[in-house]
């Protein structure tokens, strides 16, 4: 099989279409986190024309992905409805984001988060025991105890806290995420040289699309209808696409429910924060909509 093919090809949108991006971003972590605790109707502040500028100069979609499998005897692109975002997240709140899920992290070591919002497997061997902190549902990944994969009705998790409910803000306003689709669960996953994920296409009890924000170093995703897994976290795909620090990658269409997807190990630490929308019907049964969410 042919090596994988990396794209590094990057395209700006269109300025004129961010207009509406620039007029609903909130200023920073810091403002969106005191109008929830202390006034939800509070107006956010307009942006100056300098701080426009700078919005305009730091947004940037590439959706041009393009690799073609004979699938059932039909040549299909097997990324289509994929989208790599940058510049949603400037680097101060890059920073905030990941102290905050080292505290997380913190809590779920010392036993302060509910029963499946934290799990850290003993590292077995390589590639196995990257940490998950799960927040609005827990995604059980293997059939345990009779029961099957798939979202626990009965799962004890945390609802999501307010600085993740600022990215999900900042994703709806940013037109990276669809008004349609407002996420209402989370997972975190922290990686360690070694650790990866493997293929698979994420599970329809979550709708599409969905998308996954990456911090503190660089990978590549590999994608395929067909994957191959040679060793420990080495796997073998059609396409790799390179994630950088602070992207957002949305997936859609053939992107999300064709091809699989996966992450050989890395390299260096890592940490991805992906949101997704449940299925109405696969909600946990103590599930609560987040009001907050309502007038986005």
């Amino acid at each position: 099989m042919d090596s994988p093919e990396i794209y590094n090809h990057i395209s700006c949108v269109d300025l004129s279409k961010n207009e509406n991006i620039v007029k609903k971003r909130k200023k920073n972590t810091q403002e969106f986190l005191e109008e929830e605790k202390f006034d939800s109707n509070q107006n956010s502040t307009k942006l100056s024309i300098d701080d426009r500028k700078g919005v305009f100069q730091r947004f940037y979609m590439k959706n041009d992905h393009v690799c073609l499998e004979r699938i059932n005897g039909r040549i299909v692109n097997i990324l289509d409805g994929l989208q790599l975002h940058f510049g949603v997240f400037n680097s101060t709140e890059q920073k905030e984001i990941v102290q905050f899920i080292y505290d997380l992290q913190n809590k779920g070591m010392n036993n302060e988060l509910g029963e499946h919002t934290y799990s850290e497997p003993k590292k077995w061997m390589r590639g196995k025991g990257r940490v998950t902190i799960q927040f609005g549902c827990s995604y059980n990944y293997a059939e345990k105890n009779g029961i099957p994969p798939g979202i626990l009705r009965n799962g004890n998790v945390d609802p999501i806290p307010n600085l993740l409910k600022f990215m999900i803000n900042r994703l709806i306003t940013s037109h990276v995420m669809p008004i349609s689709c407002v996420p209402d669960s989370c997972i975190i996953n922290i990686y360690e040289p070694g650790d990866c994920i493997p293929p698979h296409i994420d599970s329809h009890d979550f709708a599409r699309p969905f998308c996954t924000v990456s911090f503190l170093s660089k990978c590549n995703i590999l994608f395929g209808h067909k994957i191959q897994i040679v060793g420990p976290g080495e796997f073998i795909g059609s396409a790799s696409i390179q994630l950088p620090v602070g992207s957002v990658l949305l997936l859609d269409g053939n992107g999300a429910n064709l091809a699989k997807h996966c992450i050989p190990a890395v390299s260096y630490k890592r940490i991805s924060v992906t949101f997704r929308k449940m299925d109405e019907a696969k909600r946990p049964y103590n599930f609560k909509l987040d009001s907050n969410f309502h007038n986005i």
